[in-house]
């Protein structure tokens, strides 16, 4: 019998190994240029460039996040404050890089959910890498799409096994 770490990484390596043709699915559909799908991959291409202004300008003033790392709730300010403890020279480099995602839109609100891996190198030590389970909201406001509540979670903190049968 597996043990839940046994368990965890078959399911790591087989959503790593399997992140490729998921992708080739759900980008085989054109994306709409206006939509919710077109306004999350402007904001992870910010993200990934280091433009932190243009990824905190995806983020409505009311944003809300829930960090896996983070007991809390962030407001837009304390997640700014969050991310500027990661840049403040702590960390060598760090990347958040979804791996599979899906988009859904319902009239003027919108829907990111899939997964991603958050890596990172902090000075003097090795990389660290997390595989995340991720859901966003966003809402079509007189701006534009914008992002307004987004919670992550680790893969390895969902039980498996929890019921006995």
């Amino acid at each position: 019998m597996l043990t839940r770490r046994d368990q965890l990484k078959l399911m790591t390596g087989a959503l790593t190994l399997a992140s490729p043709m998921i992708a080739a699915w759900t980008s085989a559909s054109e994306a709409d240029s206006s939509g919710v799908e077109a306004a999350f991959n402007e904001m992870v291409g910010a993200l990934k460039s280091g433009n932190l202004d243009g990824f905190y300008g995806a983020m409505h003033p009311a944003f809300t996040m829930i960090d896996e790392d983070s007991p809390f709730r962030m407001s837009k300010a304390e997640f700014q404050d969050h991310i500027g403890f990661h840049v403040s020279g702590i960390w060598e480099s760090f990347e958040w890089k979804p791996l599979t995602f899906e988009s859904r839109e319902f009239g003027s609100s919108g829907t990111i959910t899939g997964f991603a891996t958050f890596r990172g190198k902090p000075r003097d030590a090795g990389f660290r890498i997390r595989h995340l389970m991720f859901a966003q909201t966003w809402a079509r406001t007189s701006a534009g799409w914008e992002l307004v509540l987004w919670h992550q979670s680790p893969v390895d903190g969902h039980i498996f096994g929890v019921s006995p049968t």
